[in-house]
C-alpha cells in the first residue's frame, strides 16, 4: 500500500527516485509517517524502494545484505534477488504451515513421495491458496525496485515482485511498484512518454507529479521522498524544492476560473522555480 518510482534521467547519468511516506497496517489504519521507504543497501551504492510488509522486507533485506558485491553487477545481483525472496518466503510460510511438526526439508521430501498424504495435501493446498495473488493480503508481502550503478558505472534498475521474478527495467528506463504504481506509470506513459533524456529537473518535476497522480490510491500518503543517485553519490532532494515542487504543481494545476487569493490558497511558488530547481539539479554534478 504504497508507491515508488524509479527512473533513468540526464541521459542515463542519473536516477531519480520518489516514494511516498504513508504506512498502513490494516485497511481502516494508515497515515504518514517519518518512514523512509528509499534505503541505501550495502557499500557499493545500491539503493532500495520498499513496498510491503515490514517482516517480508526485513527478512528478504537482511539476507541480501550479506553479499559484498551486490549491486557492483547487474545480472549476479538479480540472482541475489530472486534467492533471497524465495529463501524469506519458504521460511515465512514455514513458520506459519509447517513449524512445530515439521521442516521445510520433510516437507519437501513428503511432495515429492509417489503417495502424498492427506495431510501433507492439505499444507500445500493452504502454501498455494497464500501465494496466489486473488488470495488477498498475503502473509508474505514484499516489492522491491534496487536501482544504482555497477562496478562499471552503468545505470541499472531491478524490479523484484511476486512471486520472487526480478525484472531488468534498465531498457525500459522506469519503473514502479506498490498500490499506486498503475496510476504513476499511466501519467509517466501519457503525452510523449518517458525519456532517460530528460535533465534532472525536469525528471523530479515528472516524477513528483506522477507520484501526486498515485495519490488517486487512498492507500498513497501524500509525503514524499525524492533522491537523486548519481555514480558514487546519493543526493536526497531537501524539503525546500519539495515545497517548491508541490507549489509548483498547484499552481499549473489550479483551474483557470479560480483566481489566486493568498488569504486562502497555498502560496505560490518563486517566479523563477524553475530557475531554483534547475541550479539544484545542476549542483548534484559537482
Amino acid at each position: 500500500m504504497t508507491v515508488c518510482i524509479g527512473a533513468l534521467a540526464d541521459d542515463s547519468k542519473a536516477i531519480v527516485c520518489v516514494a511516498d511516506r504513508c504506512i498502513a497496517y490494516s485497511e481502516y489504519v494508515t497515515g504518514d509517517t517519518d518512514s523512509v521507504k528509499i534505503l541505501p543497501l550495502g557499500e557499493n551504492g545500491l539503493h532500495v524502494l520498499i513496498a510491503g510488509g515490514d517482516a517480508s522486507i526485513g527478512r528478504v533485506l537482511s539476507k541480501l545484505v550479506i553479499h559484498d558485491d551486490l549491486g557492483k553487477n547487474k545480472e549476479t545481483t538479480k540472482g541475489y534477488c530472486e534467492s533471497a525472496y524465495r529463501d524469506a518466503e519458504q521460511e515465512i510460510l514455514g513458520l506459519k504451515f509447517l513449524s512445530p511438526f515439521l521442516t521445510p526439508k520433510d516437507y519437501g521430501e513428503a511432495l515429492l513421495k509417489p503417495q502424498v498424504n492427506d495431510v501433507i495435501k492439505s499444507i500445500a493446498e493452504k502454501i498455494q491458496n497464500e501465494r496466489s495473488e486473488s488470495s488477498g493480503e498475503s502473509i508474505f508481502s514484499c516489492a522491491l525496485i534496487l536501482c544504482g550503478f555497477d562496478d562499471k558505472r552503468k545505470p541499472f534498475l531491478l524490479d523484484l515482485a511476486p512471486p520472487g521474478i526480478c525484472t531488468d527495467m534498465t531498457l525500459s528506463g522506469f519503473c514502479a511498484t506498490g498500490s499506486g504504481a498503475g496510476y504513476a506509470l499511466k501519467h509517466l506513459l501519457a503525452d510523449d512518454g518517458w525519456k532517460r533524456t530528460y535533465p534532472v529537473d525536469r525528471a523530479l518535476y515528472e516524477l513528483f507529479d506522477a507520484k501526486i497522480q498515485a495519490e488517486d490510491d487512498p492507500a498513497v500518503g501524500y509525503d514524499s521522498d525524492l533522491i537523486v543517485l548519481t555514480p558514487g553519490k546519493s543526493t536526497p532532494v531537501p524539503d525546500d524544492i519539495k515545497t517548491m515542487l508541490d507549489r509548483a504543481w498547484i499552481k499549473l494545476n489550479r483551474s483557470p476560473y479560480v483566481t489566486f487569493n493568498p488569504d486562502e490558497h497555498i502560496p505560490l511558488p518563486p517566479e523563477d522555480w524553475m530557475v531554483k530547481l534547475k541550479t539544484f539539479a545542476e549542483s548534484i554534478k559537482t
